[in-house]
């Protein structure tokens, strides 16, 4: 398969939210550790599935990995002191399953997402992380299967 050397690509995506309460007290909150575990299965779900949908875009334009190591910058609206570790692994989980299932990496175990490192970005006019993924490509996946280049 054509090897391709690390190059860095970046993305602009929001952070994963659900909704709670009804009518004019509906109100969008951010997902954390502190609020997704407690969520029962079926609401924990539709959270997953609905930032999978909204990353997917962006993921299906990626050049298919050997290794990755995402780095993450996490942007927020207001100036509570928030705790990293619990907003980063909801969404790096869900990231990463859909990095899975779009096929740009093999699977999202230790031997191939070999770092992960974020940091806090700052305050912004909405919440969102800004997503740098490096690593050792195996081309595009219009090289690999739409232009001709086959496994050897």
């Amino acid at each position: 398969m054509h090897r391709v050397e690390s190059m860095k690509h970046k993305g602009i995506l929001p952070l994963p939210v659900f909704t709670r309460g009804r009518g004019e007290k509906k109100k969008e909150h951010l997902v954390s550790l502190n609020n997704f575990f407690p969520m029962h299965y079926i609401q924990r779900n539709n959270v997953k599935r609905a930032y999978h949908d909204t990353v997917m875009e962006w993921v299906l334009t990626l050049p298919k990995y050997k290794t990755i190591q995402p780095h993450y910058k996490l942007y927020f609206k207001t100036k509570h002191k928030r705790d990293l570790d619990n907003y980063t692994f909801t969404m790096h989980k869900f990231l990463m399953d859909a990095l899975v299932e779009g096929g740009v990496i093999e699977d999202d175990h230790f031997e191939i997402v070999t770092k992960v490192t974020t940091e806090i970005g700052g305050l912004d006019d909405d919440n969102y992380v800004v997503v740098e993924i490096k690593g050792e490509e195996l081309g595009t996946k219009q090289e690999q299967g739409h232009k001709g280049i086959k496994e050897v």
